[in-house]
């Protein structure tokens, strides 16, 4: 605890909890009076300059070292640690073609795009996960594999002549950047909402790639190279393995199928949508409140105008305050009107709302694929746990369906059905 705040707050802490904090290395701070109190205050300051002290001395180092030429970080791609601290150096596999490809890139003999092709299918990425485009421009336009090292965050240091060996020059470093920097990107990221047309997008995992990282499946729209009809699948990104569309979105609305809400489970939804119906009409009387409180307002305010039109001193107001008078009583008007309309349709929204909740509860399947990226992922969680996988017959299941779903009553088993298994010897 370095830190005066953080001393605080983990001694409120441990009180709390009904622990008392002990000073090993210092038994008179444990004593709990006065002087203890004012000694223990005493040393949360020389803690606290230590924290910063080593705070600035990290970063000084640090920026000392970078000066120095030497990079104080992970090696970067092509490069591992060297036998001189601070000082990686070339891979002997993937430092080698990195460098070929990176230098046929500045002779414009690659196209970037290329290259990253070339760079995928190499022994460059053995035991790697192949890189994005995205990944590889930075790659490129990384000024390390020229011999600099540029570090632009809490600390900021540029130096051109790192200790590390350099796999291109600086000139080829220049080109690199002007290509990039003059080939648009074509790849707009990841949707942030996901994909409207692939909800199903990394929620389905492939059965026979359990052990493997990229398992699931991912939706794309592609052709035959032969016609310009476009196909709709889903393909697990280990195997490779296809499966249409129609069949992964079947598949999972079938789950929601063959496991409805009972008819005890719909008796329990309406209940607990009476409790979010009050809530709700609570919030419905409330505006009726509200709305008589500016009524009767606005009657207090034009009998206090009433009476100053009887008032000799305000005579040359008087067209002005009938005015005002005609405007608030068709403010009145209006008011009224919509205190009606807020009560007689109270019955009326309430069978809406029932309407619209079981509609949604009949076509759950359907409704969950439409939903937004978000709501879908948090509802997958809390009604299907475990998630959807597909076996090698392409049919979708799940191997754990939470009882929130069909909203089916855990009950423990009876007492004496537990003693049944229990034997009384005779006699005994």
């Amino acid at each position: 605890m370095r830190s005066i705040d953080e001393a605080f707050y983990f001694e409120v802490l441990f009180r709390e909890l009904g622990v008392t904090v002990w000073y090993a290395c210092d038994p008179m701070l444990n004593a709990g009076d006065l002087n203890a109190k004012m000694l223990k205050f005493s040393k949360y300051f020389p803690a606290e300059g230590s924290n910063v002290e080593r705070i600035t001395k990290s970063i000084s180092g640090q920026t000392a070292a970078l000066k120095e030429g030497r990079w104080t970080f992970n090696p970067k791609p092509g490069y591992r640690r060297g036998y001189e601290k601070g000082v990686p150096e070339p891979d002997p596999v993937r430092g080698p073609i990195l460098k070929d490809i990176l230098a046929r890139i500045a002779s414009r003999r690659l196209t970037p795009t290329t290259a990253l092709k070339e760079l995928n299918s190499s022994d460059f990425m053995k035991d790697h996960a192949p890189y994005k485009m995205d990944k590889f421009r930075k790659i490129i336009k990384d000024p390390f594999y020229a011999g600099i090292l540029e570090i632009d965050k809490q600390i900021k240091v540029r130096n051109e002549n790192g200790l590390h060996e350099p796999l291109i020059t600086k000139e080829q470093h220049y080109f690199l950047v002007q290509i990039i920097e003059g080939k648009p990107k074509n790849q707009s990221g990841p949707r942030k909402n996901g994909n409207p047309k692939y909800p199903a997008n990394n929620i389905a995992i492939c059965d026979n790639c359990l052990d493997k990282r990229n398992g699931r499946f991912v939706g794309f729209d592609h052709t035959n190279g032969k016609t310009s009809k476009i196909y709709e699948r889903y393909r697990c990104r280990s195997c490779g393995r296809y499966l249409t569309r129609e069949e992964m979105h079947f598949g999972i609305n079938q789950q929601f199928i063959n496991n409805p809400i009972t008819e005890d489970g719909r008796n329990d939804f309406i209940d607990a949508l009476k409790i979010v119906w009050k809530q709700r009409k609570a919030n419905s009387e409330q505006e009726s409140s509200r709305i008589r409180h500016k009524i009767t307002a606005l009657g207090i305010a034009i009998e206090r105008q009433i009476d100053e039109l009887s008032d000799p001193s305000n005579t040359s107001f008087k067209e002005r305050i009938k005015s005002s008078i005609s405007k608030k009583e068709n403010e009145i008007s209006k008011l009224e009107e919509e205190l009606e309309n807020l009560h007689s349709r109270e019955d009326d929204d309430w069978q809406k709302f029932l309407r619209f909740s079981f509609d949604f509860i009949d076509q759950m399947g359907t409704t969950f694929l439409e939903a937004k990226q978000e709501n879908r992922l948090r509802c997958k969680q809390i009604m299907f746990p475990a998630g959807f996988f597909v076996n090698e017959n392409k049919i979708v299941y799940t191997p754990e369906i939470s009882p929130l779903i069909t909203l089916l009553p855990i009950k423990k088993d009876a007492e004496a059905s537990i003693k049944t298994h229990l034997v009384r010897v005779k006699r005994l």
